[in-house]
């Protein structure tokens, strides 16, 4: 009787060791190691590459100005992310580090620019071309000049976080005029784009959110491809 009650009372119980078997079999977690850092790279770059082939795809079927500025804001982000992928394990020279800030800055302002003409804004030429050069400016001092990379990255990634909420709040406005269900998408996930991208250097600073950050663009910028698919449909 003490043999099977024993027995017993040993069934009722999991090992340490098995719990914790058992939790890394149910639990969910959004860490992903840093040997997934050029995998989750590539598929951020396939998925901006896709948005810049459907804005082009919309700017020859429509003949609008406004999806030209928005192919050429996604192609310098999709340019941005080859950088990253080249030179992944190579030294992070000043002239590579003022490169990859640009290009990340001039997205921003071509988005921004797409969704002033979204909403009819009047803008000019020469408008566009100052503020090229003065991020330009800002890319080369934080390059050269400025020690802690936060410093650096936090105002451009927080000026292409502004542009998605405002490219988000163009869609929400066009959606609440005309009854399409992809316009409501389309600003449901540049707000999503938005809030992440500005949050980027927080998970650059982090070997264990580097590739999740990554992954998680990859998962909103096909988020927003399909969408404007479905609006156009």
């Amino acid at each position: 009787m003490a043999v099977a009650q024993g027995t017993g009372r040993s069934s009722g119980r999991l090992s340490p060791k098995r719990n914790e078997n058992v939790n890394a079999i149910t639990g969910f977690d959004l860490q992903f190691p840093r040997e997934y850092l050029k995998a989750a790279l590539i598929n951020s770059f396939l998925s901006a590459s896709v948005l810049a082939g459907i804005f082009y795809y919309l700017n020859r079927y429509t003949k609008r100005r406004y999806f030209s500025f928005w192919t050429v804001g996604w192609l310098f982000h999709a340019i941005w992310l080859g950088l990253c992928i080249g030179y992944q394990n190579g030294p992070e020279k000043p002239l590579l580090v003022m490169l990859k800030q640009w290009c990340v800055a001039a997205s921003a302002v071509f988005l921004l620019w797409g969704s002033a003409g979204f909403l009819k804004q009047r803008t000019e030429p020469s408008q566009l071309a100052l503020f090229l050069v003065f991020l330009f400016v800002w890319s080369y001092i934080g390059a050269y000049r400025l020690d802690d990379p936060l410093q650096m990255q936090f105002p451009v990634f927080a000026l292409v976080g502004l542009v998605g909420l405002a490219t988000a709040w163009c869609f929400f406005r066009f959606r609440a005029k005309q009854p399409f269900l992809g316009a409501g998408l389309l600003g449901f996930g540049f707000a999503l784009w938005g809030i992440y991208i500005a949050a980027y250097p927080f998970f650059q600073a982090s070997d264990h959110l580097i590739s999740s950050g990554y992954m998680i663009s990859a998962v909103l910028q096909l988020f927003i491809a399909v969408s404007m698919i479905i609006l156009v449909l």
